[in-house]
């Protein structure tokens, strides 16, 4: 018997939401959007998630970090700044075509009454493109400043799973992300090494 593996993988990305509500999958997404909520929290949540569109933080905190070496004669800042942005976006370009072709719609349109804390995004859901220019981004700064990795790394996770405590990702969206990233970064990595 014939079969697609491509059309197997869009079926189980768009289950009907019947079958998605027992999954773990959709249990643990439930879990971080109804449990451990005050409107501080979400507020303090939501702000930080939100400075991750388009990799925003992460190129903000090169920059940051990049200045910080420069005023102290360190060469580490000029490697920070220009291999920072190439990974990120690079990173989200990639990210983005899987997103178009595995199609898997966001957790709003399976349970409306979970309301996302911030703006849905027009984009496909998975993988998460905040988890893939995290992990993206930490990997290779990481390389550069390895004595930082469990801030960077820390920071990639939390930037990460903000995305499902505010209601725009599954956790399969952030895990599948979070392995594009270390991917993509590895890459880029060997290619600094090499280059």
């Amino acid at each position: 018997m014939n079969s697609n593996p491509e059309s197997e993988i869009n079926m189980n990305l768009s289950q009907p939401a019947a079958d998605k509500s027992e999954s773990l999958d959709y249990r643990v997404y439930r879990a971080f959007r109804t449990k451990c909520h005050s409107r501080p929290l979400e507020l303090a949540i939501s702000m930080f998630s939100r400075t991750g569109n388009w990799g925003i933080f992460w190129v903000a905190l090169a920059s940051v970090f990049a200045l910080a070496y420069w005023r102290s004669g360190s060469e580490h800042g000029r490697p920070m700044i220009v291999s920072v942005p190439v990974v990120v976006f690079s990173t989200m370009v990639f990210n983005s075509f899987l997103k178009e072709s595995l199609r898997r719609e966001r957790p709003a349109s399976d349970d409306p009454a979970l309301k996302p804390l911030v703006g849905v995004p027009s984009s496909k859901s998975f993988p998460s493109s905040h988890a893939a220019m995290s992990f993206g981004a930490a990997t290779i700064l990481t390389y550069i400043q390895p004595s930082l990795a469990p801030l960077f790394y820390g920071l990639a996770l939390l930037m990460s799973w903000s995305r499902v405590y505010v209601g725009v990702h599954y956790p399969s969206d952030v895990l599948a992300g979070t392995a594009v990233g270390l991917l993509t970064g590895a890459l880029w990595t060997l290619f600094f090494i090499v280059f």
